[in-house]
């Protein structure tokens, strides 16, 4: 079969399996800077992390308004704290209720005797909810971190693969440095929130849907990358000299760096506060708000039940805001990591980085021009107006 065909003008027939030979060759040889900076590739990656970031939304810290008086049962994490909350307040209203109908008599519901050793109790358990709260901070603000740390590593690797690979004479292995680097990030997501799955058009113009497959197919994504990484490290300074082993040892070393903070992240994921105290710290708030009623709603009344519902939204709410945080990787949560757009902020670096080494000017970092001096007014002269 012959395929008509334009050259100066004039129309030739060519065999149809040297145009498709011919194309897949220039695929094959398409650096990675023009597919994964082709703009519908560009939309297409952005289209998907945008979507997973709006589930974890940025908000304003410094308006009052929209954080003391936020309604948003997601941002307050209402669904880990409900049920204790309800029963509490079911059981102030009714025991509210039967006190204040005079069903009950004064000497059931009687129980100042009990306001001492209430305040102690208080005093302990406020402690420990601080505490918890800051240990699960704490942790949040490490998996934070971490996850920083692999994008300035991403970036790292792939700005040191760039600079010093293109003398290296393998040019593919540099593209294959830089798209692992980026699938790690990618796949290291996935992995900490516990999804199998790398949507297509978030890696297109970085992997084949052959590599994706691989990447999701594999035992420890994020490992298969850095795995990938190193082999691709092999081959671009594989040989024997010193400038080579200098830079092989580097770039191994910023792989080691980004398995570290993989490693941590899991680690952080795998370990919880221990059990001990989260159970002693739950059974005593719970006994300690659903005694609240009994205690005090002889001396409150029915004012009983806005004290307890106000008390026990903001004890409960503690304690649910440190289960929340404490292993925030989830896709959904809305105060978990907002890995989505971590991710994309990377994409977006290593675009830019891509595009520098277009331009041959700048790929040796020599200033253009000449140095300006600012246009500012001479004073030696003497303004006699």
């Amino acid at each position: 079969m012959m395929h008509s065909h334009s050259i100066h003008g004039e129309r030739v027939d060519v065999p149809l399996v040297d145009v498709i030979a011919r194309s897949m060759s220039t695929m094959s040889t398409t650096r990675l800077r023009e597919t994964m900076n082709d703009p519908v590739n560009v939309r297409a990656r952005r289209a998907v992390l945008a979507r997973g970031a709006s589930r974890q939304p940025d908000y304003d810290s410094t308006s009052w308004a929209r954080t003391a008086c936020s309604c948003d049962a997601r941002a307050r994490a209402l669904d880990v704290f409900i049920a204790p909350l309800a029963l509490v307040n079911v059981v102030s209203i009714v025991w509210t209720v039967l006190a204040r109908t005079a069903v009950l008599s004064d000497d059931v519901t009687e129980a100042r005797a009990l306001d001492g050793a209430y305040a102690l109790t208080f005093s302990a358990m406020g402690f420990l909810l601080v505490f918890r709260l800051s240990r699960a901070a704490l942790r949040w603000w490490s998996c934070r971190a971490a996850f920083g740390a692999i994008v300035a590593g991403v970036r790292d690797f792939v700005d040191v693969t760039l600079i010093y690979g293109r003398d290296g004479g393998d040019e593919s292995a540099v593209d294959d440095c830089v798209a692992w680097a980026c699938a790690f990030a990618s796949a290291s997501k996935a992995f900490l929130r516990g999804e199998r799955v790398v949507e297509r058009d978030e890696t297109v113009g970085i992997l084949s849907d052959e590599d994706r497959d691989s990447v999701m197919n594999a035992e420890h994504p994020p490992l298969f990358c850095i795995s990938m990484c190193r082999r691709a490290v092999r081959r671009l300074f594989g040989g024997s000299n010193i400038r080579d082993a200098s830079l092989r040892e580097e770039l191994h070393g910023q792989l080691a760096f980004l398995a570290l903070q993989e490693g941590a992240l899991e680690r952080l994921r795998a370990t919880k506060v221990p059990e001990i105290y989260v159970v002693h710290l739950r059974t005593f708030l719970c006994l300690y708000l659903i005694s609240m009623p009994f205690v005090f709603v002889n001396r409150w009344g029915y004012g009983t039940i806005p004290a307890v519902a106000a008390v026990s939204f903001a004890l409960l709410g503690i304690e649910g805001a440190a289960t929340e945080c404490e292993i925030p990787f989830q896709a959904e949560r809305r105060n978990h990591l907002r890995m989505d757009a971590y991710v994309a902020g990377c994409f977006a670096n290593v675009s830019a980085m891509l595009e520098f080494q277009k331009e041959p000017a700048c790929r040796d970092g020599k200033r253009r021009g000449e140095t300006s001096r600012a246009a500012a007014k001479d004073e030696s002269v003497v303004d006699v107006d």
